[in-house]
């Protein structure tokens, strides 16, 4: 199979993610959040929350997107345990030696498909902003750059991953893979430590940091009679770590 490297936005900068104080993390709680989002009167209303999302509104806050992200299990749509072939698919047309306009635009195709069955997977959105950005798109670019930001921000913001009491917290066993590739940090094969806690292990140790702790505890609410299946990662393809782009241009508008 043909390596390439791919050019995605990565959000992080490698320190953002070895911060050593607890203060500005926080876990989700769930109870109150479960409340919210069921509350007609909330600004977390879900339906609203999340026709916003759709609607690319690019103000949505951090904690909207607590709201969206750790929201999302309570919505039927969530399936865990499950791949959306469309990713795939975009993965076999990322192969191809050269890409045209009529590829992208089968990209954002698929990629939105995908979506409506997961949509706050980060290598989707990635998907959709390079194909997006490569036929020129600025206004959807910048859209989806912005949903990209609010989803690995709010994992980032469920804890410091330092410890088992610190863990971040995930909702999907890929996003661990895109969570950590957004900042080019390698890890090895991860290691369970306890019923709702992984640690992954770095390659190498950075700053005194030798892995980090995922909490992965709300997939399991789903009760799943089988394994997860495996995919490839949208943000590490084919081993090859994806390389850095500037983020776009914000226009303001009055």
């Amino acid at each position: 199979m043909r390596k390439i490297v791919l050019f995605f936005f990565v959000l992080f900068a490698g320190v953002r993610l070895f911060a050593q104080e607890e203060e500005g993390f926080r876990a989700p709680d769930n109870d109150l959040i479960r409340i919210e989002i069921l509350d007609t009167s909330s600004p977390y209303y879900y339906p609203d929350l999340y026709y916003r999302y759709w609607q690319g509104d690019t103000t949505l806050t951090l904690e909207d997107y607590r709201h969206l992200y750790y929201g999302f299990v309570w919505q039927p749509e969530y399936k865990p345990f499950e791949t959306p072939l469309a990713h795939d698919k975009i993965l076999m047309i990322l192969e191809s030696d050269s890409l045209g306009e009529a590829d992208f635009r089968e990209i954002i195709r698929l990629g939105e498909e995908a979506m409506e069955r997961e949509p706050f997977d980060p290598s989707l959105v990635n998907f959709l902003v390079y194909a997006y950005g490569s036929i020129g798109d600025t206004i959807n670019e910048r859209v989806n750059y912005y949903r990209l930001e609010g989803i690995l921000d709010a994992i980032r913001s469920s804890g410091t991953g330092l410890s088992e009491k610190s863990p971040w917290h995930i909702i999907y066993f890929s996003h661990v893979n895109d969570f950590l590739a957004s900042a080019n940090i390698r890890c090895k094969k991860e290691q369970i430590i306890s019923r709702s806690v992984a640690y992954l292990p770095l390659l190498e140790k950075q700053k005194g940091v030798k892995g980090y702790y995922f909490d992965f505890s709300r997939i399991y609410w789903k009760r799943p009679d089988k394994e997860p299946e495996k995919r490839s990662t949208g943000w590490e393809f084919n081993g090859i770590p994806l390389k850095k782009r500037v983020a776009p241009t914000v226009i303001k508008t009055e």
